[in-house]
């Protein structure tokens, strides 16, 4: 008896022992199988993101190429692509030669982010800001790091294309400035010796065909030759003499240059460069007449001189129908025109000239009125 239960038990042992090694092989299997499909899952995940990352790249890039590599487009539009790159917050300062203009983009989420803050610059030209990432968009290694020193190297890059544009165009806008005086300064010199030819005729057949044709304007050329020749070559420095200006006077000769219809109320006087004020004031209100925004009049304000002495100008206009076109960062930027026939310089040098005397010009805009605010330097300036 004791032998056949000796002998059961053992038989039991072994049979528990191969269910035991059934199960087990069971779970072995089972969690091999989880485990591969985990393996699969996250290959599958690091081959999605990276894929996405890679597409966020090649947005950066053809978006580039769509706005034709102009920094301010590229970065206007270039959140949604940062965003999908774990951006979570994009907080930044634009100067765009002389408009400053403030930026935010994302959620409230930007707290939990990190913070990496960028300054890309160029002169007048100026990205300064902070990025918020998330956790694994933050991590120098990861991808997502990758799309965002993109942005940035592309924005660089574009301020470098813009630096150089604006320089090439400036060589070529002086070289043709020169080769202008050079037939003026010809054609002068030519009608101021065909002038003494006339003078010199003796033949009572020349004298009379050369006279009959040219004594009543001849006289009149030669005189302009002189003028312009004298005007070349006197130094710049006699040509923004100091003298006193009745703001209203000077305005009103302006207004009548290009046909304005334009109200001006106010007076007031400085003294200040005759020639240069009239070339700031031409720059601005060509724009008036170049974009005619309605049939409303162009209103003029000149202020009184304040306690400093300086003088305050507001020029305003009709919006209706130009806000797509009044970009305030745009308008002070060279080379940059809606018209057709412009070459978008008027307001540029319209800023330039005015910072050789101290003097300033904002741009401001709302619903249904945009205006030039220009603030001339005190008289002991």
């Amino acid at each position: 008896m004791d032998f056949i239960t000796l002998k059961e038990s053992l038989d039991l042992t072994e049979f528990v022992s191969e269910d035991i090694k059934l199960v087990l092989l069971h779970w072995g299997w089972l969690i091999l199988v989880i485990l591969g499909i985990l393996m699969i899952g996250f290959v599958y995940y690091l081959r999605y993101k990276s894929k996405r990352l890679g597409y966020a790249l090649s947005q950066l890039y053809s978006l580039n190429q769509e706005v034709e590599q102009d920094a301010l487009s590229f970065f206007n539009q270039a959140w949604s692509i940062l965003e999908c790159a774990g951006c979570l917050q994009l907080q930044a300062n634009v100067e765009w030669f002389g408009e400053v203009r403030q930026v935010l983009r994302g959620g409230q989420n930007a707290k939990k982010g990190r913070k990496v803050s960028f300054d890309v610059s160029r002169d007048d030209m100026s990205f300064q800001g902070d990025l918020f990432l998330s956790r694994r968009a933050a991590e120098p290694e990861s991808l997502s790091n990758l799309v965002i020193k993109t942005f940035l190297n592309i924005l660089e890059q574009d301020l470098v294309l813009k630096e150089a544009e604006i320089l090439t165009s400036q060589k070529r806008l002086e070289r043709y400035q020169m080769f202008v005086q050079h037939e003026i300064k010809n054609i002068a010199q030519f009608i101021q010796l065909f002038s003494e030819q006339v003078k010199q005729a003796t033949q009572p057949q020349s004298k009379i065909m050369l006279i009959d044709r040219l004594s009543e304007s001849l006289p009149i050329m030669a005189k302009r030759a002189r003028k312009t020749i004298q005007h070349m070559q006197q130094p710049l420095s006699e040509k923004n003499e100091r003298s006193y200006i009745n703001l209203r006077i000077l305005m009103q000769e302006v207004v009548a240059m290009y046909g304005l219809n334009a109200e001006i109320h106010g007076a007031s006087n400085v003294k200040l460069s005759r020639t240069l004020l009239i070339e700031v004031f031409k720059n601005i209100l060509g724009n008036f007449s170049d974009h005619p925004s309605s049939k409303e009049p162009v209103k003029i304000l000149i202020g009184n001189p304040n306690v400093d002495g300086k003088v305050q100008i507001k020029i305003i206009g009709q919006l209706y129908g130009l806000e797509n076109e009044m970009v305030s960062e745009r308008l002070f930027e060279p080379f940059w025109t809606t018209s057709e026939s412009g070459m978008g310089l008027g307001l540029f040098l319209a800023r330039e000239l005015l910072k050789q005397i101290n003097g300033q010009i904002n741009f401001e805009q709302s619903n249904k009125e945009f205006s030039f605010l220009v603030q001339l330097p005190g008289q002991n300036a």
